[in-house]
C-alpha cells in the first residue's frame, strides 16, 4: 500500500539544482486530478502587477465606466483592504479596471485576482494584449467558467465569505507595450446593463500576472513588481511508492511544454504523392502510347518529335475526371528549342501548358481540369526533339488538405500567388475547448500575411503572420470544425512542416 510521503527530500538544493532527481515514484493529487503526475517544486515567482490590492492608486489603474469606492471591505484574508467596483452610471456596458504591463511573447503567464458578487454575477479576466486576447468568463455565484478564449488553462479557488480566486494561463503574443491584464465586468451574454451611479458591481482584491503555469501564493505590492521564493514544504498531496525511481528531465525553469501528443495535422509537410499514373513512362516499347498528327513516335525506348509538324505523343486515360492538382516529372533527350513544347489538345486533362524544353529532367505542378482524362504532350508546330521517362502522380492523394482559390501544392510547400484564398485540413482530430501548439514555416514571402481562423471565421487565433521564419502560437479551439490559413493582402510565398499538438502542462497518465 502507498504510504504519505512527509517530509521526503526531493532536491538538496533547490535554488541551483539544474534537474530535479526524484529518488521515489511520487504520485501528486496535481490541482484537485489525480492520475496525473506533477513535481512538487515551486520556483521563484514575481508579481508584476502595480497596487495589487488598490484598485484607487490613479497612476496604475485605469477605469471604464467606473468608480472605487473610498470605502475598504474586508478581503480573503481577513484584512480591511478590499475595494468596491462601482457602476459611475454613464450607461455604458463595459465596466473595467485596467493596468498596462509589459511582458514577453511566446512566455507563459497566469493573471489572477480576488473576486466577489454584489450585483454582477459575471465577471471576464482578460489579457488584453493585441492578438489572442486570452480570456474568460466566471460565474461569482456558481464558480462555473465560461467563454474561455485563447488560454491554457482556467482554475477557480472558492474561498470564504464567498470570495473566489479566478485565474487564466496564456501565452503571450506580443510584447508590445499597453498589454492589460484587467476585470472586464460583463454579463454572462457579454453585456450587463447596470448603470446605476454608485451601485456596487463587485468586490475586488489581489491582483497578480506571474510568469507561471499556473496562480502560485499570492504577493501582494504596492509600487513596485515583488519577487517571493515558496519554500518547499508542503507534501501533504504527495505519495510515495517505494522501489520506483524516476528522473524527470525537465528543466525547473520551463514553462512545462512537453509535447507528449502527435501531431494531428497529416501531411503537414505537404510531400505526400500518389502512385505512378503513367505506364510504360520510360518508352520501352511502343505499346501504351499513341500517336496523333504527323511524325510522332516511340523510337529506341524515346519518345520522338521528328519534325515541326503537328504532332502528339498520346497516353490515354492517365488521369482521373476530378479536378486535382498532380506532379509531372519528364526528361528532355534532344531538344532544338522550339517553345511551343507541351500539354495540349481536345482531350488532354491539363487543357494547354508550356513545358520546359531544354534538355534535362524538369517538374511540373499542373491542376487537372476535371473533364478530361489524356496526358497528351504536344510539340506546337516548331519543337524537334526527344523525351523519355514521364511520371505523373497525384499531389496529397489522400486529400489531406482543401484548397481554395489561389492555393496550391508544389514542391513539399503550399504556396499562394498573391490570389487570397483559404487552406484548410480536410481532417482535424481537435475538440472544442482544446488547447493547441501550432507551428509553421513561412518562406519566399514577399507581400501579405497570413491568418489561423476557426472554420467559421468569427475569430482569429493568430492575426497577422508576415514575415519568413518558423512560426509557434498557443491557441484554444472554439468549435468542431478545426482552424483555417487564410492568405490575405496578396499573400505571396509559400508554408510547410505545419504542426498542432495538444498543449501539455505535464505528462498524462504514466
Amino acid at each position: 500500500m502507498p504510504r504519505l510521503g512527509l517530509g521526503m527530500p526531493i532536491a538538496s538544493d533547490i535554488s541551483s539544482a539544474p534537474v530535479v532527481t526524484i529518488d521515489d515514484f511520487l504520485w501528486e493529487n496535481y490541482s484537485g486530478s489525480s492520475g496525473e503526475i506533477a513535481i512538487n517544486y515551486q520556483e521563484t515567482r514575481t508579481n508584476v502587477v502595480l497596487h495589487s490590492q488598490d484598485t484607487t492608486d490613479a497612476e496604475a489603474w485605469t477605469k471604464q465606466n467606473t468608480a472605487i469606492d473610498s470605502t475598504l471591505y474586508e478581503a480573503p484574508d481577513n484584512s480591511t483592504t478590499a475595494n468596491a467596483v462601482k457602476s459611475n452610471g454613464t450607461g455604458e456596458q463595459l465596466y473595467t479596471v485596467s493596468q498596462s504591463i509589459s511582458v514577453t511573447a511566446g512566455k507563459t503567464y497566469t493573471a489572477s485576482v480576488h473576486l466577489k458578487k454584489e450585483n454582477l454575477t459575471f465577471v471576464q479576466l482578460r489579457f488584453a494584449d493585441s492578438d489572442g486576447l486570452p480570456r474568460a468568463v466566471f460565474n461569482l455565484t456558481t464558480g462555473a467558467v465560461t467563454n474561455a478564449v485563447n488560454v491554457i488553462r482556467t482554475q477557480v479557488d472558492a474561498m470564504d465569505d464567498d470570495w473566489y480566486r479566478c485565474s487564466i494561463t496564456f501565452v503571450a503574443t506580443t510584447s508590445s507595450g499597453s498589454i492589460k491584464p484587467f476585470a472586464q465586468l460583463v454579463d454572462n451574454d457579454g453585456t450587463p446593463n447596470i448603470a446605476v451611479s454608485g451601485i456596487v458591481l463587485i468586490y475586488v482584491w489581489g491582483f497578480q500576472l506571474e510568469e507561471n503555469i499556473e496562480a502560485s501564493a499570492y504577493i501582494p505590492t504596492v509600487d513596485a513588481a515583488r519577487t517571493k521564493t515558496t519554500t518547499l514544504n508542503d507534501f501533504s498531496k504527495v505519495w510515495d511508492f517505494d522501489s520506483a525511481n524516476i528522473m524527470p528531465e525537465v528543466d525547473p525553469d520551463s514553462e512545462g511544454v512537453w509535447e507528449t501528443f502527435p501531431n494531428v495535422v497529416l501531411n503537414g509537410n505537404y510531400e505526400e504523392l500518389g502512385s505512378e499514373l503513367v505506364t510504360n513512362g520510360s518508352f520501352d516499347t511502343d505499346s501504351n502510347w499513341t500517336f496523333a498528327g504527323t511524325n510522332g513516335a516511340v523510337s529506341n525506348g524515346v519518345g520522338v518529335f521528328a519534325d515541326t509538324t503537328n504532332s502528339f505523343i498520346i497516353q490515354s486515360s492517365v488521369v482521373p475526371a476530378s479536378v486535382k492538382q498532380y506532379k509531372l516529372q519528364y526528361e528532355v533527350i534532344e531538344s532544338n528549342g522550339g517553345v511551343s513544347f507541351g500539354l495540349s489538345g481536345g482531350s488532354s486533362a491539363f487543357g494547354s501548358v508550356s513545358l520546359t524544353n531544354s534538355v534535362g529532367v524538369h517538374t511540373k505542378f499542373i491542376t487537372s481540369n476535371g473533364s478530361k482524362t489524356n496526358l497528351q504532350f504536344h510539340n506546337g508546330g516548331n519543337f524537334i526533339g526527344k523525351i523519355d521517362n514521364i511520371s505523373v502522380k497525384k499531389v496529397d492523394p489522400n486529400d489531406r488538405w482543401t484548397l481554395t482559390s489561389g492555393w496550391s501544392i508544389e514542391d513539399g510547400k503550399a504556396t499562394n500567388n498573391g490570389s487570397g484564398g483559404l487552406l484548410q485540413p480536410t481532417s482535424n482530430s481537435i475538440v472544442t475547448g482544446t488547447t493547441v501548439v501550432f507551428k509553421l514555416t513561412v518562406s519566399d514571402r514577399t507581400t501579405g500575411h497570413l491568418r489561423i481562423q476557426n472554420n467559421g471565421s468569427t475569430i482569429y487565433y493568430v492575426n497577422n503572420i508576415n514575415a519568413n521564419g518558423t512560426f509557434e502560437h498557443t491557441f484554444t479551439t472554439i468549435d468542431a470544425n478545426g482552424w483555417i490559413i487564410e492568405a490575405v493582402s496578396g499573400f505571396d510565398g509559400k508554408i510547410d512542416n505545419v504542426t498542432v499538438r495538444e498543449y501539455a502542462i505535464q505528462p498524462l497518465n504514466v
